[in-house]
Order: C-alpha cells, then structure tokens, then sequence
C-alpha cells in the first residue's frame, strides 16, 4: 500500500537504535565501512541493517517488533518513547547487535540492547549495580573516558597500523595445555602507564596499537641535534576469563561484556623460560613482537600465559 504526500506534510520516523563506535587504536569516532546488525534475541533471523548518517551515527530503523514506534506520529516527539512504554505489551525488548568490518580493519564484537533506546546508545556493564558505563582501563586522559555514547573497537591483527602509531604483536597460548585464548585481552604499559589495550582473535594473535609516549629526555648538546632513535621499555598485563572445560567450539563473534568482563580476571604473560627474561623494548617507527624467549624453534614464536 502506498501512501500520498501533500505539499507541507512532513513524515517522521523514529530510530529505535543509534550507535557511535570509537577506534580504540586512534581514539576516533570517524569510522565508515561497518555491517552492522539489529536483531531480536527471539529471532536471529530478522535482522535488519544500521546504516551511517552524515554525523557517523549507525542508525537503525524498521527494527522488528518496532514499526509502531518507528512511525509514531505524535505532534510532540517525546511522545513516542512514553507510547512505547505504555503499550500493552510494552514495544521495549532485548535486542543482539552484532558489529564486523568487511575491509577487516575491526575484530567483530556483538552485544545486547534495550530497545528503543533513546539519544545515542549508551552500553552498560552488566556486571555492574546497577549497570553503568565503565572507565576506559588505563586511561590517563583528563578527566578520565568514561564509555558514554560510543562502543569500542578493536584492531585486527592485519589492520596496516595508522600513522603514527606504534604497534605490538603477539600470538597467545596457555602454557601448557596449549588452548588459544581466544578474544583474550592484552595491554602494553610504558614507565607504568598504560598506554594501549588490544583483543586477540580466534587464533590468538593480538595487534595493540596506540599513540607513542613522549620521547626519553634528550642529553643536552650544543648544538641540538634532531634524533630519531627513541627507544621505550615494555611491560605487557594479559586479561583471559577461561572456563573448565574450556567452551567448545569458539564463538565466531565475541559478546562486549564477556571480552570487558576479563579485565577483572588478569593472568600470568611468561617474559622467558629461562632466567633472567630480557626487558622488552620499543624502539620509534619499529613494530614489536612479543614472544616468550627460552621456547624450542617450532614454538619460539608464541607469547605464553599462565592462569
């Protein structure tokens, strides 16, 4: 059925969901290229697309179970959300997003939501009470990033490093029974600070990316000379919420609150097997790799933990 517009007649549609995604590498919001899904938990299969608006807000619309809400034409726009509430039953319900990055600069990552939800989406942890937004770990920002109206990403371990940034690599396994932790989290600290936090894949292998700290203080010299050959001493923490047995098989998108979750469940990252371990450095313009020394050739390359 089509419907006939006359001149002056305005159509309004509320959007049920609005989401701003915030690169954890390059601390920006400007992100283009997602797929973004909107789904009912009841019903995986009726999904439907959150699309860019000229301010970079993903913004869903005929979410399913939502039309009413979407076309509410009420003369005053705050209207639809009280409608929304009142219906019987009520149009709010739990909804799954589910975020990935077709040109594969993102790790996916999924989520639940109330919907509709008003303004620009806010995630709550839910191990919290009642639920509220988390501190960003480590941010020495000021005042500190609270997660308000913006959902983390994190970089992929083949995503080109945007300039200038440094970058870390590692591939994560358990010492020992050998699993891959995958989705675990790791974090890169400089003269304790914490400067970049990074999620594995679901093979392990991790890419933190963040800005380089501000260069050791130069010997003075006369004249000044210009100096390129910065180097920065590492510490590496790792976040990993294993289970027993472990789950089977691994998820294919990792759940927001499950990778956040493991902040509170830090592990052991294994410098060397041997003694003493060599300190890890950074040095300007040069990716690092991290890897647990003392480990046969066939193994020598993985970064392992101990829970």
């Amino acid at each position: 059925m089509s419907a006939v517009l006359r001149e002056g007649e305005v159509v309004q549609r509320n959007a049920a969901l609005g989401l701003r995604f915030w690169d954890v590498a390059a601390a920006t919001s400007l992100i283009d290229g997602l797929k973004v899904e909107v789904y009912p938990l009841t019903r995986p299969t009726a999904r439907k697309p959150a699309l860019p608006n000229p301010s970079g807000v993903y913004v869903a619309h005929r979410v399913d179970g939502l039309a009413s809400f979407e076309f509410d034409a009420s003369a005053d726009p705050m209207q639809a959300w009280s409608d929304a509430a009142a219906a019987s039953p009520p149009l709010s319900g739990r909804y799954r997003v589910e975020v990935s990055d077709p040109q594969g600069r993102y790790l996916p990552i999924a989520f639940d939501a109330d919907l509709p939800a008003r303004g620009v989406f806010s995630w709550l942890a839910p191990w919290m009470s009642p639920p509220q937004p988390i501190l960003w770990p480590g941010d020495a920002a000021s005042p500190p990033l609270l997660l308000i109206e913006r959902i983390p990403l994190f970089s992929s371990p083949s995503r080109p490093p945007p300039q200038p940034l440094a970058v870390v690599y590692a591939q994560l396994r358990e010492a020992g029974s050998g699993r891959i932790p995958a989705w675990s989290l790791l974090a890169v600290d400089i003269d304790g600070v914490r400067c970049g936090l990074g999620m594995a894949d679901r093979e392990g292998r991790v890419a933190v990316m963040f800005p380089y700290p501000e260069p050791p203080r130069a010997v003075l010299a006369s004249p000044p000379q210009a100096r390129s050959d910065f180097r920065w001493t590492l510490e590496l923490s790792a976040y990993w919420s294993t289970t027993s047995p472990p789950l089977e098989p691994i998820a294919s998108i990792p759940d927001l609150a499950q990778v956040l979750g493991q902040l509170a469940a830090p592990c052991d990252v294994i410098d060397s097997l041997s003694s003493p371990a060599p300190p890890r450095r950074l040095d300007y313009r040069r990716p690092y790799l991290a890897k647990t020394e003392g480990q046969n050739a066939a193994d020598a390359s993985w970064l392992l933990l101990s829970t």
